[in-house]
């Protein structure tokens, strides 16, 4: 009796398709909602912080949370975890809002976040991306919709509101009006508010007369760098979500914490901070998790993923990277697998572009700092560094330069030509 034939044996993924699918999955530019459908993040990261966070805006409409920390310790992540949590939460309307999608932040003022807000709502109301079927609704809310658009983007001034205009300006030069040095406590809070609070109030009152309380959740503030801006922008719009009884989740830079002269717990019924994660060999147990979540298992050995967790610090955006950076190391150098020496060329990268712009005093500050553990808050050089992630900090009296950074100013024979 004949032999059966062999069953065709499965193809096996070439070498450029197994390091393609690597660097797919740690993309760290990748948007973090593409992620986490993916299943490449861990949600209980940070001890369901996620989950803190959205409760709490469940429980008790008009709450807001601040959530704190360094560029790429993984903000927005936990807000699109606690957004998709929310959404599973019957009667809860999330509006996951990035205020960098919406407008300049070079331009934001007061009133732009409330405009956002209304923009948003006002698209989930009709289902639509851009709320088309606003344009012609004569009901309330439809004009709700058409007064948040004109307060949001504008309108050209008629040919009378012209005239008048023109005239209040020549009556004030013939007065010899000259404006006040002293301004007014929160001036642009009763004005923009008054603009916008009654169609606010329609949209958000027309989800409540189905049952639906609305959760803010709003990403980019943390790229407010300047706290004066940030206040100036944030303070007078939560203040009217607060009182339209609307939870707010946002982020906020981590120099906030270290603001003197302003208490936020006084601002925020909760402030969450983000801390660096423990990269020490031995205790990276989060970081080692993140990497094989992210299929790391496959391409790096035990040694080459505890290089990895140690040179990131902690922040999650630089373990990605530099995991990404040495799978193109290893390839380039014709290699099945991720080596040692690989990781040590996609560090060195990630500590030079942290060395790239830093001044003689910059350095100084940081040689200091390595020198006797000491960081001087109140100094302008010391916040920057802390901001732009030169300087990692792991609780409120422990600060240190970034791991992948350290050696490139200690020794500069260390530093890529």
């Amino acid at each position: 009796m004949p032999e059966s034939p062999a069953p065709p044996k499965q193809p096996v993924a070439t070498r450029r398709e197994k390091f393609r699918a690597y660097m797919k999955n740690f993309n760290p530019t990748a948007p973090a909602r593409d992620a986490i459908g993916s299943g490449l993040v861990l949600e209980d990261l940070h001890n369901s912080l996620s989950r803190s966070l959205a409760a709490r805006a469940d429980l008790e409409p008009g709450s807001q949370q601040l959530l704190v920390g360094g560029i790429g310790s993984g903000k927005t992540t936990e807000l699109l975890l606690a957004e998709k949590w929310l959404g599973k939460q019957a009667s809860t309307l999330p509006l996951f809002i990035d205020i960098t999608a919406e407008t300049d932040l070079s331009g934001l003022n007061t009133g732009a976040l409330l405009a956002a807000f209304g923009l948003h709502l006002g698209r989930r109301f009709y289902g639509t991306l851009e709320a088309e079927s606003s344009a012609e609704d004569p009901s309330e809310v439809g004009n709700a919709c058409r007064r948040i658009k004109e307060f949001a983007f504008g309108r050209a001034e008629s040919a009378v509101e012209k005239v008048l205009r023109e005239a209040r300006e020549a009556s004030a030069q013939l007065k010899g009006y000259v404006p006040g040095r002293l301004r007014p406590p929160i001036p642009a809070l009763q004005r923009q508010f008054q603009d916008i609070a009654e169609p606010l109030g329609m949209l958000v009152g027309a989800f409540r007369e189905y049952s639906w309380e609305v959760v803010v959740i709003l990403d980019g503030l943390d790229r407010l760098i300047t706290l004066d801006k940030f206040w100036a922008v944030v303070e007078p719009d939560l203040r009217a979500l607060r009182e339209l009884r609307v939870s707010v989740l946002a982020a906020a830079p981590i120099s906030i914490l270290y603001e003197s002269g302003k208490s936020i717990s006084e601002h925020f019924d909760r402030v969450h901070h983000l801390a660096a994660l423990t990269a020490e060999p031995g205790k990276a147990r989060e970081l080692k998790a993140v990497l094989a979540q992210r299929g790391g298992a496959e391409m790096l050995g035990p040694l080459e993923a505890a290089r990895i967790c140690m040179a990131s610090g902690g922040v999650l955006r630089d373990l990605v990277t530099v995991a990404r950076d040495a799978g193109e190391e290893a390839y380039v150098s014709g290699s099945d697998r991720i080596r040692i020496q690989d990781v040590g060329r996609a560090i060195q990268q990630l500590g030079t572009a942290y060395l790239r712009g830093l001044g003689p005093g910059q350095v100084q500050a940081l040689l200091n700092l390595n020198k006797t553990g000491s960081f001087d808050l109140g100094s302008p050089i010391n916040m920057e560094l802390l901001v732009t992630r030169r300087v990692l900090e792991y609780s409120p009296t422990d600060f240190r330069v970034h791991p992948a950074l350290l050696p490139l100013i200690t020794k500069p024979e260390a530093r890529i030509a």
